[in-house]
């Protein structure tokens, strides 16, 4: 029965999210997989464990994580380019296999807490839940975020492991998924204080057999904890070592961060209970005043829930699964969510990791309360025959959800609607009108996005773009060039300058322009493309030569350098 049951929940993710398999690359994958010319082979793949610039055509992206570069290889060689269809499903299928690691670890963590009968139910639904939830769409639905997935399946696949094979233990086999998880995100690492919880509250766990294990529990716990730390240790000073050299992470100080971050905090659990009003690149601004009332009602919250799940722990032992919940909802949240400050104050995608110990805190609650009323059926079919409308009521709202995700008109303009002030959401919706050549539009949109974002180089690049469409080439070059000083380093700007430049027959000017974008991203496929051209307009064929061998060292499929390599190239 259960069996089949985990099968009609495998049916009801798919079915939720059915309408997404077409949906249109977004954000960073832009950089981090369309015009990233190192996807292109799988002959690149070593250099992505060696090199974090390959990682993303855009250098402040580029952070070490390879094994979702490797990832993103493969899709594009399995679907013979750039086929969202091929990314999305295998997107998919991780989540899925994410979501049935969950109800293994779930129904261990249970069983542990005393909710043995139920265990196996309790965790079916947990895992439903967490692989329907609505809130959980962006990382769906946004490819880049696959790190988040495979990071997070690092995790549970520890855990489970672990829970599942104690013969193996003392092989230390059982880090392995966790270590394969930190090459795909940093937030991996996480697992070793959350596995040091795990020992701590069940203590049990940490034993092998044997008196000795029972004489020295405590000891025991601490000397399996350590293995997890020393990883964490040496992947972070790895991680530290092979970071993308212009890699930037955010501004904002620490202290002013972690505040706005207390009240982050209540906000995704209120994401998790009602997930209304998702914005997929949300307006907050950072929370200025430690004496600011969200700060006091994050920082309360917080003490009370911990200081609750303790006082349930004490008393039922369905409480040690509720608190070890909550623990990991904290713990896990952390990387992203505390004093580590990263360029926007919240984001959907945050919570995914987290969430787990939200599903185990509504299992572990749920069973304790289905407990006390065990002998009544009629208080079982009305607990069925929630969770099965709670389940239906998400699948609906994700499949909802889908569709702001379809096209990046469709989510721009979900964005301008659920967070009006944010600056990046007006240009990127203006950005939508451009393309149609809608150009009043687009200088609304843009207009608006320089009030709330008046020093943004991203939003001079495309106003410059607008001017040049405009035929005010005056007005464009001031764009660029202002641009360029509030980001000299700009890759993006370098490009776009560097085209403007070729647009108007400034080649001599545009080579230089282009030459600087590539050294600062190599991994910049578009401009390569553009500088060859500009080479060729110049009748410098050695150079064009140089690039386009270069490129092909690369993306050896690449159409465009072949066909200049056997124009400029003697020996071709």
């Amino acid at each position: 029965m259960l069996l089949l049951l985990a099968l009609l929940a495998v049916t009801a993710i798919l079915a939720a999210y059915s309408n997404h398999f077409r949906n249109s690359f977004h954000f960073d994958d832009a950089t981090v997989i369309q015009n990233n010319a190192y996807l292109r082979s799988l002959k690149n793949i070593p250099l992505f464990f060696r090199d974090a610039t390959t990682f993303s055509s855009h250098p402040s992206n580029a952070a070490y994580r390879p094994l979702t570069s490797a990832s993103f290889a493969l899709d594009y060689w399995r679907s013979g380019g750039l086929d969202p269809f091929a990314f999305h499903v295998t997107q998919w299928t991780l989540h899925v296999l994410l979501a049935a690691l969950v109800f293994f670890f779930l129904r261990r963590v249970l069983e542990l807490a005393g909710l043995v009968p139920a265990a196996g139910w309790l965790a079916l639904f947990g895992a439903t839940l967490f692989g329907i939830h609505r809130l959980h769409t962006e990382t769906v639905n946004f490819l880049t975020l696959r790190s988040e997935i495979l990071s997070t399946i690092g995790v549970v696949g520890s855990f489970v492991f672990y829970q599942s094979a104690p013969k193996w233990r003392k092989s230390l086999l059982w880090l392995l998924p966790a270590a394969a998880g930190a090459f795909a995100k940093q937030s991996a690492i996480a697992f070793a204080p959350l596995f040091a919880v795990y020992l701590l509250i069940f203590p049990d766990e940490a034993a092998v057999g044997g008196a000795e294990a029972e004489r020295s529990r405590w000891r025991t716990c601490l000397k399996t904890a350590l293995p997890p730390f020393a990883l964490a240790g040496a992947f972070y000073l790895l991680q530290a070592r092979l970071g993308g050299p212009h890699l930037i992470y955010g501004s904002t100080s620490p202290r002013v961060y972690l505040q706005t971050q207390t009240f982050a905090w209540l906000h995704y659990l209120r994401l998790f209970l009602l997930p209304l009003g998702l914005s997929a690149d949300a307006d907050w601004s950072p929370i200025a005043d430690w004496f600011d009332t969200r700060v006091f009602a994050g920082v309360a919250f917080t003490l009370l829930w911990i200081g609750a799940a303790v006082f349930y722990a004490r008393r039922r032992a369905a409480g040690k699964a509720f608190l070890f919940g909550v623990v990991w909802y904290f713990l896990s949240l952390a990387p992203s969510s505390s004093l580590f400050s990263l360029s926007e104050m919240i984001n959907e995608h945050r919570p995914y990791f987290p969430d787990i110990g939200l599903v185990l805190c509504v299992s572990a609650a749920g069973g304790d309360v289905l407990s006390l009323g065990r002998r009544s059926v009629r208080n079982r079919r009305l607990a069925g025959a929630a969770a099965v409308l709670l389940l239906a009521a998400h699948g609906w709202g994700t499949f909802q959800r889908n569709e702001a995700w379809r096209t990046e008109e469709s989510l721009w303009k979900s964005v301008t609607e659920s967070s009006p002030n944010n600056g990046r959401a007006w240009m990127n919706y203006g950005l939508i009108f451009m393309a149609r050549a809608d150009y009043g539009n687009a200088r609304t949109c843009f207009e608006r996005a320089a009030l709330l974002a008046p020093n943004y180089d991203v939003l001079e690049i495309n106003r410059g773009i607008l001017e040049g469409a405009t035929a005010k080439p005056d007005a464009a070059e001031e764009h660029f060039q202002r641009a360029l000083s509030l980001n000299p380093t700009s890759a993006m700007t370098h490009f776009y300058y560097g085209r403007w430049l070729h647009e108007n027959r400034r080649d001599r000017e545009a080579a230089a322009q282009l030459a600087r974008a590539i050294a600062a991203s190599p991994a910049d496929l578009e401009a390569r493309h553009l500088l060859l051209r500009v080479y060729q307009d110049l009748e410098e064929k050695d150079s064009a030569c140089s690039l386009a061998r270069e490129t092909l060292r690369i993306a050896p499929d690449d159409l465009e350098s072949a066909a200049a390599a056997s124009g400029a190239c003697p020996s071709l």
